[in-house]
């Protein structure tokens, strides 16, 4: 169950491709290979409202929070973190330039007990389509036909 909620500066959307860098998020995420694809969730929200610093303005930030279902020892929490922060800052570092910035994570875990999903059908749909696409594959080298681009 990982979910990752980033909230952005107003008006950060003008300078930085933000479904590209949700994207990258989940890409990321995925990468570690720690992380169940049917159970990420990556979203964005902008903050209507904010006062930064000492309030000159021209100011932008990304706070991201991923929280992760109990299981995962330390070193995984971390190698997760790293993972996540390494590729939104390489993500980000060439759209901000100068501008000044601060890209923020924190990684909460989440007690099983008190957490509630029984109605999901995503990771059904994910499976019978990897599940599809592993038959598709092994028809069309069996028949001689080039992969699928």
């Amino acid at each position: 169950m990982p979910h990752l909620s980033f909230e952005y500066s107003n008006g950060l959307g003008q300078q930085a491709n933000l479904p590209v860098l949700a994207e990258t998020m989940r890409a990321a995420l995925v990468a570690t290979g720690q992380c169940p694809i049917g159970g990420i969730r990556v979203r964005g929200f902008e903050a209507d409202v904010d006062a930064i610093g000492d309030g000159a303005g021209g100011y932008h930030f990304v706070d991201m929070i991923l929280r992760l279902g109990q299981g995962r020892d330390e070193a995984t929490r971390e190698a997760i973190a790293d993972t996540l922060y390494s590729a939104v800052e390489d993500a980000l570092r060439p759209q901000l330039g100068d501008t000044p910035f601060i890209l923020s994570l924190e990684v909460q875990e989440i007690e099983t007990r008190f957490s509630r999903k029984s109605w999901s059908t995503i990771h059904a749909v994910i499976r019978e389509r990897t599940q599809d696409d592993t038959e598709e594959t092994r028809s069309r080298a069996a028949s001689g036909a080039p992969p699928r681009p």
